[in-house]
């Protein structure tokens, strides 16, 4: 995408957080009381097993024992799953005078014999908050360009897909990306990834990773990139509001060329994966980073792939997307230069139950 194209991006997304600012309740901390008359903020992430879970700016996650709690207050619906196994949605508010109340429930689940939702609730009624679904899932795709004409004539697109699904311990993710760009009629970008992820979780923190990621690039003379690695992951978070996982490992690196032998060669594989909502259901950061080092005699090239960017939804399932990507390889080939860059203004349709 051509700089102008970037700077104009650049201005509408600032318009778009300034509209969005303006409109939007920032005041969204949950507040959590306590019987001795404490109180913390932060956002309420679920509560399982007689623990509340509480992320906060100033100690991240915390773990609170539910005996303690006397009321909660969250803008953010929650859903509150009951011992007889009914289940409501909405927010919440607790006073001492009227107690601990839901403002205008909606029903999510049934249960056989179930009588109505009383106006005060009591805690000991409630089972979980915000329960994990046996199967998680999200899943998007975006899609973004330009085009000028003129004393230029030049088109960009570009396209990305990823999906993410989660049961019990197994996580297992895809990703795939495709680049491509022409000026004055003569192809200047074509390039494209796909990658398959395997993650085992041998605690709520700590996992196993195993990956296959697939590279092409008609520019680097590349007909086919294969990375096969292993290695092992960090979750410090992971709620709808705030994820991040650090992995870090080897393994091994196949590239085919068109001109050129091929190359294998082992490499050192480190990667971070980020995503915070500055704004609940509104705007969200994200970064996908992802680097290998080659230690083989037939490569020491460094590469990283890293995309990052911020997303505004315009409802529950389209957003707009600002995105600022990079490619760098260190040993490029046929005097290509060594970092890629791409400005990307576009649009795309998310789904998820987590």
């Amino acid at each position: 995408m051509s700089l102008p194209m970037g700077i104009c991006s650049l201005r509408l997304l600032v318009v778009f957080l300034f509209l969005h600012i303006s409109v939007a309740d920032t005041s969204w901390a949950d507040e959590v009381y306590f019987f001795n008359g404490d109180r913390l903020s932060g956002t309420i992430v679920r509560m399982e097993e007689d623990t509340l879970i509480l992320e906060t700016a100033y100690s991240g996650e915390i773990r609170i024992n539910w005996e303690r709690i006397k009321g909660l207050y969250s803008q953010t619906p929650l859903v509150i799953q009951f011992y007889d196994g009914s289940q409501y949605k909405g927010p919440v508010v607790y006073t001492e005078s009227e107690g601990f109340q839901m403002r205008d429930p909606q029903k999510v689940l049934a249960a056989e014999n179930q009588d109505v939702l009383p106006k005060s609730l009591e805690l000991g009624t409630i089972a979980a908050i915000n329960p994990i679904p046996w199967f998680r899932y999200t899943a998007d795709a975006s899609l973004g360009g330009n085009r000028t004409t003129g004393n230029s004539d030049t088109q960009a697109m570009n396209g990305s897909l990823t999906a993410t699904g989660r049961m019990s311990g197994h996580r297992l993710s895809l990703g795939g990306r495709y680049n491509y760009g022409e000026s004055v009629g003569k192809v200047t970008a074509r390039n494209g990834r796909g990658s398959l992820t395997y993650d085992y979780f041998l605690t709520d923190k700590i996992f196993l990773n195993v990956e296959e990621l697939f590279e092409q690039d008609s520019f680097q003379d590349l007909t086919l990139r294969s990375s096969t690695t292993a290695g092992v992951g960090y979750q410090f978070f992971d709620s709808e509001e705030h994820k991040l996982d650090v992995v870090g490992g080897g393994g091994l690196v196949h590239q085919d060329f068109k001109t050129r032998p091929t190359i294998q060669s082992p490499t050192v594989l480190w990667s971070v994966n980020w995503a915070y909502w500055l704004m609940p259901k509104v705007v969200n950061f994200f970064l996908t980073h992802q680097g290998f080092k080659d230690v083989g005699a037939d490569s020491s090239a460094l590469r990283v792939n890293s995309n990052q960017g911020v997303r505004i939804w315009l409802n529950k399932h389209l957003y707009m997307n600002f995105e600022y990507d990079i490619r760098f390889n260190s040993q490029p080939l046929l005097g290509n230069k060594k970092l890629d860059e791409a400005f990307i203004f576009g649009v795309g349709f998310g789904l998820g139950n987590f």
